[in-house]
């Protein structure tokens, strides 16, 4: 059975060939379950379908691929180029629309993007059909390139390969957004539901677009609807906390954040997360002491991990220890080159990491240089970051009008997003505009109602409005 099998795949023709080599019928069906939690992005779900799958079939290598693709988006790089390594090694005798797919994916795990987007374009060329394909070049130049036309234009082909491809129209609907048009991403977004009404995902998609608008009330609706359909949907629950953590609820936000990464699949990174987690909300405490140890603790077991680096960068920033600073930032670009992510959009976090440091060792000038180096990788959206540190820059020197012009432009997508407002706040007060500093402050105040006390930034804005915090 297992020969005939094997040999109907190989021998079926290029336009014919099947997509999948296995002895057994059993394992198929698993692998065939498993991409559908996986496009549901439901990981745990995912993850113990395809290893069912290799019980019944050891030699499975689409299966094995699955694996590494799934550790890869649940941030486990090292798991990921293992099992890829299995899957390399597995795939000799399958077809060669699969050994494309794993090529594509061993390149894209291994930081060969161009070699990936190459295996990805023969696999086009020979199956045009291949939808995941097109999503996978979509993404690479959206990522890697900063092309984000280009990116349409993929996610459109792989919508016109199947025009029930779910994924495909969530990843125009954040495309169009990244590219400035809200209207298109949330129609792209509200099609996406309709596309797939019961799974949890679209409405959590449809939620993040108004996230990025201010509307966190709204946002945090979809997120419960999309528990409603799945309650312990990860996704779901991490962006609730985020939410949380942008309206000072920092108790809450940790409980949402480390519940969704529970609910992930285990490994060494889910424990650095969990730390990554906790540094990031003690620096919204202003414990930086506390938040370096955090972000060190997620480094010793996860030295890839990019946030965490970042994070010890910010942290060691605003306590005033810049040479280890700066070699934390030296660590985040060694990681940039040996990834091959010196022209990606990756390069604004790590711009944006070094203006912050710039700004709080007192260097404005080199500090809006890199804010001016991170503006070249942003696309339209991402312009907003690059703005908001370009104000506190331009604060911390003492330049109030043009630091009102950042705000202007950081506050154009969400006119509520309130790290930009307080730093308006900030400097009205300076300016000595007590009107605009109340009317300002009293906005975030609503936006802050169930705040903790530990909230810092709530706290510095009340003592700019002359009222003592809460203690």
């Amino acid at each position: 059975m297992s020969v005939i099998l094997l040999c109907m795949g190989i021998l079926a023709g290029c336009g014919h060939e099947k997509k999948l080599t296995s002895s057994s019928p059993e394992a198929i069906r698993l692998y065939r379950e498993g991409v559908g939690y996986w496009e549901r992005f439901y990981y745990a779900e995912a993850k113990g379908s395809f290893e069912h799958a290799l019980a019944y079939d050891t030699t499975f290598a689409m299966a094995r691929c699955r694996l590494a693709m799934i550790d890869a988006a649940t941030g486990n790089l090292a798991g990921a180029q293992d099992e890829m390594a299995q899957a390399m090694r597995l795939s000799a005798p399958v077809t060669q629309r699969e050994q494309l797919f794993i090529s594509m994916w061993n390149h894209h795990l291994n930081y060969d993007n161009a070699r990936a987007a190459d295996a990805a374009d023969s696999l086009l060329r020979l199956y045009p059909d291949e939808k995941e394909a097109y999503l996978f070049r979509g993404s690479l130049y959206e990522e890697m390139e900063k092309n984000l036309d280009a990116a349409i234009g993929f996610y459109q082909k792989a919508v016109d390969a199947d025009s029930n491809y779910a994924q495909a129209v969530m990843s125009l609907g954040y495309a169009y957004s990244s590219l400035g048009d809200q209207q298109k991403g949330v129609e792209q977004m509200q099609r996406y539901i309709r596309l797939a009404p019961d799974a949890a995902d679209p409405r959590a998609s449809y939620a993040d677009l108004l996230v990025r608008a201010g509307r966190y009330d709204e946002a945090l609706e979809q997120y419960q609807k999309s528990l409603e359909l799945k309650p312990d949907y990860w996704y779901a629950i991490r962006e609730i906390g985020n939410v949380y953590a942008i309206l000072g609820r920092l108790e809450e936000a940790a409980q949402e954040l480390h519940r969704s990464l529970r609910l992930l699949p285990g490994g060494p990174s889910i424990e650095a997360q969990n730390l990554l987690v906790d540094g990031q909300l003690n620096m919204l405490r202003r414990k930086y002491e506390d938040a370096a140890e955090e972000f060190r603790g997620a480094i010793r077991i996860d030295s890839l991990n990019f946030s965490a680096h970042e994070g010890l960068a910010y942290a060691l920033g605003k306590l005033k220890k810049f040479p280890e600073s700066r070699e934390a930032l030296a660590q985040i670009s060694a990681l940039l080159k040996t990834r091959h992510l010196l022209n990606s959009i990756a390069m604004v976090p790590y711009h944006l990491a070094r203006a912050a440091v710039l700004t709080d060792e007192g260097n404005y000038t080199d500090a809006l240089a890199a804010c001016d180096s991170a503006m070249e990788y942003a696309p339209p959206l991402t312009r907003a970051d690059v703005a908001r540190q370009k104000a506190e820059t331009h604060f911390a020197q003492g330049a109030m009008e043009e630091a009102i012009d950042d705000c202007d432009q950081a506050l154009e997508v969400n006119p509520s997003r309130p790290i930009v407002l307080l730093t308006l706040a900030k400097v009205y007060h300076r300016k000595g505009d007590i009107r605009m500093t109340v009317e300002i402050g009293s906005k975030l105040l609503a936006l802050w109602a169930g705040a903790d006390k530990d909230f810092e930034d709530r706290n510095e804005l009340l003592r700019l409005l002359g009222k003592t915090p809460a203690m």
